[in-house]
């Protein structure tokens, strides 16, 4: 077996191990889609008593309508927590909160998915850069970027983007080497 044989089976070893590791990521994300989405409809079906108590904490100052947001100021289109928080409403809020989580679990499960797809297919593959691989990380990248924008914000999705774009052209130029090696040989 020559280097680049030796090295390629590392290649695939690596890949093969991170598809494990992205599948149990996978479970973990799909384990907080389903208790995101029990809290929701808790929130919602308990809203009396939730109200309540909560209201009870928040004047005891032991929470604060920062605490029970997820997403930031990001997700304030979806329902203003201020106005409600002040009209002593904290069920919808809190559910919107476990809403949005899930829908952000649901997204990274997604792209999870992929992940794991791209993992599966480069162990299989006698070369990291093809099409198909390419075309699925472009994917991933784009919905990781989106999420960012969404539940973070510009700053980091900017960021985040400039980075999956800098990976995508370097893996997108070892394509372009491999083919001229390929039409060489």
């Amino acid at each position: 077996m020559n280097e680049q044989s030796r090295k390629l089976e590392a290649v695939r070893n690596r890949c093969r191990t991170s598809s494990r590791v992205v599948s149990v990521l996978q479970i973990v994300t799909i384990v907080g889609i389903v208790l995101a989405l029990v809290g929701a409809i808790v929130c919602i079906t308990q809203r009396g008593m939730i109200d309540e108590h909560v209201g009870k904490a928040v004047e005891a100052g032991s929470v604060t309508v920062e605490n029970l947001r997820i997403g930031g100021s990001n997700i304030d289109f979806l329902i203003n927590y201020d106005r409600a928080f002040a009209a002593g409403n904290y069920a919808l809020p809190i559910a919107m909160s476990c809403a949005v989580a899930a829908i952000l679990c649901a997204i990274v499960t997604c792209a999870l998915g992929l992940f794991k797809d791209i993992f599966k297919e480069l162990s299989r593959e006698t070369t990291p850069f093809s099409d198909r691989i390419l075309g699925k990380l472009k994917y991933a990248f784009i919905m990781l970027t989106a999420a960012l924008l969404v539940f973070v914000g510009v700053g980091p999705a900017v960021m985040g983007a400039l980075l999956f774009w800098c990976i995508y052209s370097i893996l997108e130029y070892g394509r372009a080497l491999q083919n001229e090696v390929d039409e060489i040989l």
